[in-house]
């Protein structure tokens, strides 16, 4: 098991904690032997991660963009370990069900695990949680690419 600790800070998700778990899929002989990687990373809403900071007359909840931020940051960090040298992950698709609110000071719980992975791709699941509600679902891909040949392309 890999445990990460990082302080959460008062205004958001800038260091989030995470908790990385191996979990066995159901038993069959198939299953398990294929690990799945899952974590957990809590985060605290901060004011500047809220509609309302971006949208005048919006309330002060969790902004949907944010939401997608702490999915895609806790799925990049759960799969860090299976790149090889030289090698990022980069967020290439994002599915999210927004459903519900989560005002100022709320600790939401990202519970991100791993689906599948095809050659450089990464498939998740994601479910996003304020306290006893499930605020947001998220599928998320990501690809594993050079990132010497990102800086190369940028100029």
């Amino acid at each position: 098991m890999v445990a990460k600790d990082r302080r959460s800070l008062p205004e958001g998700g800038a260091a989030p904690t995470t908790k990385q778990q191996p979990a066995m899929s159901p038993p069959d002989a198939a299953a398990a032997s294929t690990p799945e990687l899952s974590s957990v990373t809590r985060v605290v809403v901060g004011e500047k991660d809220t509609v309302g900071a971006m949208v005048p007359g919006m309330p002060y909840v969790a902004a949907t963009p944010y939401l997608v931020a702490v999915a895609e940051l806790a799925c990049a960090d759960l799969v860090r370990g299976l790149l090889e040298p030289g090698q990022i992950t980069v967020g290439s698709r994002v599915v999210i069900d927004h459903l519900g609110p989560s005002k100022v000071g709320a600790a939401l719980v990202v519970k991100a695990a791993l689906a599948s992975r095809e050659k450089n791709r990464f498939r998740f699941t994601v479910r996003i949680e304020d306290g006893d509600r499930v605020v947001a679902t998220v599928e998320h891909v990501r690809a594993a690419v050079s990132l010497q040949k990102i800086m190369s392309a940028l100029g």
